[in-house]
């Protein structure tokens, strides 16, 4: 790592964090918070690629280990912008007191339990930050320092404790699983690791590239035209088509997105394969419960498109965790020998972002602030148990699904709140608790985890990097998350005191939508006064199944190894963003099973630059978009770009 590597990274992790913040609440425009490889990084990154490029041919570019800490240092920044933290952070802490009326009775349910210094208590800070301070009124300091300060704490106590996690499943997951890490995978390939220098403009001097890339920038360069004349009718390439099966079945989204195709192009076909099967099923399940009148409640926020599935899709995951923590248990006992024993066991930890012991004891510690913080916040006992037992399961799964198949658009089936809720009921958990839930939705990340997914990519980039540099690693990416936090923070805050009020931004989060802050209120609210709420049975029966159904398939994989049904597919079936991705993931598999029965393996490797193609080009046409809208359309911008 040199300084002049950490000093772009480090004005590359403010970059990553305000352009989105901007473009999103200000002009309306693209946003960059939706994929675990985010757009907020994508683009500025691959700007560097280009600039650098140039001044490699006078022998003063970047070198790829340099470009690497460039862009390990954004991804983790990039996890700080819109939903991913920002958004629904400052939406949670400030909706209670500014959405607070006589008739929703706030004031009583929620306020006299929350405690002062985890939210915006003040209501006159409240309704600056949502209308505008008047003019000449004094930034209330006051109302703010406190819970920024306290939840800034636990967020880099937890960000550091994923981090922790993810070097200790490295080895693992790398070396002894051998997944193939696509995001990590394509960032080196661009970056010119192994002696590929110039990776980009080769990429660029194939005709199968340009092929891709100017298909997709066209298709969205026509709709960015048919924004300044009626003459030209919108192709409207990033909105869903729905496609009805019969009544009472959900429908079917068709969207092609190129993010999803380019690398799902490097997903293994079986994985593809289960994905989309399960997902028809589920949607074929849903629809015959509906049709013979079942009924099991609504589906809580941010969990899927109905608890049936959802609940047995968690189940499934449960069971992929467990399995894949077996699988493991040699590797995690060297570790614990590591940490814990004067000899330091056998296993070699010389290579990794820091040393086991180091990861261990600091995941404890980091684990340690964060139940205490949480205690403090009201969440206690079985509830405290039951909820960060769920997150360890939700965050290791959804991170070890990631780094096998590339799937950048991906939430979790449910939510560990709502898996709280429904296993002990109001009964189990009482107010308290609840408002402690409730506050755990300002690190919901959109139900992708807090970057756990992102995080678990920094080690395997790292062993691209020099043995003796790569420790600087963890300390630069650490740096790069605060950097990031801060300067997304101090601006929407500024946003919404000097200028328009963060009620106009447009965003869930701040604009009274169910999907934001007072969503959760609601939630919480209502299930405070409703003492009958109680453990439902009928989402843990299903769970059950989910959990039977995928030991099922771990059975017959290992009985009939050539089975193209992978527990994967059935673990995130019910995920409510693939549906929008769905199509995609199915146009990917067929494509990627004609070329390699009709082509071979290397007429699919000289394909590659096609997908890449799509990839790019998609970059480039949101870019454009975001470009036209801060020319022509400001504050009535345009969304290319979407799960």
């Amino acid at each position: 790592m040199t300084l002049r590597a950490f000093l772009i990274g480090l004005f590359t992790s403010v970059l990553v964090s305000l352009w989105p913040a901007y473009t999103t609440y200000i002009l309306r425009s693209a946003r960059a918070d939706y994929a675990h490889l985010s757009v907020a990084i994508l683009l500025p990154f691959l700007a560097l690629l280009l600039v650098n490029s140039c001044f490699s041919r006078t022998q003063r570019g970047l070198a790829p280990s340099e470009l690497i800490l460039i862009a390990s240092m954004g991804m983790v920044a990039a996890l700080a912008q819109g939903e991913w933290l920002a958004g629904y952070f400052l939406g949670v802490i400030t909706a209670p007191v500014y959405f607070a009326s006589p008739e929703n009775g706030w004031a009583d349910t929620l306020l006299t339990r929350l405690p002062e210094w985890s939210v915006v208590a003040d209501r006159h800070a409240a309704i600056a930050f949502y209308e505008g301070l008047s003019p000449g009124a004094p930034f209330p300091w006051v109302s703010w320092m406190s819970p920024l300060f306290w939840w800034g704490c636990f967020f880099v106590a937890f960000f550091t404790a994923n981090f922790c996690l993810v070097v200790v499943f490295r080895r693992q997951w790398m070396d002894c699983e051998r997944l193939p890490f696509p995001l990590s995978a394509g960032l080196l390939k661009l970056t010119g690791e192994s002696g590929q220098q110039g990776a980009l403009m080769a990429l660029w001097r194939d005709p199968r590239f340009k092929i891709g890339f100017f298909v997709v920038f066209c298709v969205f360069a026509w709709d960015i035209a048919s924004w300044f004349t009626d003459l030209i009718p919108p192709i409207k390439a990033n909105t869903d088509r729905q496609i009805f099966i019969g009544e009472g079945f959900p429908y079917l989204r068709f969207k092609a997105n190129p993010m999803t195709i380019a690398f799902g192009y490097f997903t293994e076909s079986n994985v593809l394969f289960s994905i989309w099967f399960f997902h028809l099923l589920t949607v074929l399940q849903v629809g015959l419960m509906n049709r013979l009148g079942f009924e099991m409640g609504s589906s809580d926020p941010w969990c899927s498109y109905h608890p049936a599935v959802g609940w047995q899709s968690f189940g499934g995951l449960l069971v992929f965790v467990v399995w894949g923590l077996w699988v493991a248990r040699d590797h995690l006992s060297a570790v614990c020998r590591k940490a814990f024993t004067a000899r330091g066991g056998d296993v070699d930890d010389s290579g990794e972002l820091f040393s086991y012991r180091a990861a261990v004891f600091i995941f404890l510690a980091c684990v340690l602030f964060s139940v205490l913080f949480f205690v403090q916040l009201g969440l206690s006992g079985w509830s405290a148990l039951t909820f960060w037992g769920a997150t360890l399961v939700l965050y290791i799964g959804l991170a070890r699904i990631i780094v096998e198949t590339g799937l950048i658009y991906l939430r979790t089936p449910i939510t560990a709140q709502a898996f709280t809720w429904h296993l002990l009921g109001t009964a189990g958990i009482g107010p308290m608790n609840a408002m402690a839930l409730g506050l755990a939705y300002t690190f919901i990340g959109d139900a992708k985890t807090l970057g756990v997914t992102t995080l678990a990519h920094i080690p395997s980039l790292g062993m691209a990097m020099d043995q003796r540099r790569r420790r600087r690693v963890p300390l630069a990416v650490g740096l790069a998350f605060i950097a990031g936090a801060l300067a997304v923070f101090t601006f929407i805050i500024f946003q919404g005191n000097y200028t328009v009020g963060s009620y106009n931004f447009g965003s869930v989060s701040f604009n009274g939508s169910g999907d934001g802050g007072i969503g959760v209120w609601r939630l919480a609210a209502s299930r405070i006064r409703d003492n009958a709420f109680a453990t439902d049975w009928t989402r843990l029966g299903f769970l059950g199944f989910g959990a039977v159904l995928t030991l099922g398939l771990y059975a017959l994989r290992y009985r009939f190894p050539a089975l193209v049904l992978h527990p994967i597919g059935f673990a995130i079936s019910a995920s409510d963003v693939l549906r929008s991705g769905i199509a995609s993931i199915f146009m990917v598999w067929l494509t990627k099973t004609l070329i390699l029965r009709f082509g071979g393996l290397e007429n699919y490797r000289r394909n590659t630059p096609l997908f890449m193609g799509f990839m790019i080009g998609f970059l480039a046409a949101i870019a454009c978009g975001a470009i036209v809208d801060f020319i022509w359309f400001p504050g009535r911008g345009h969304k290319i770009n979407g799960w």
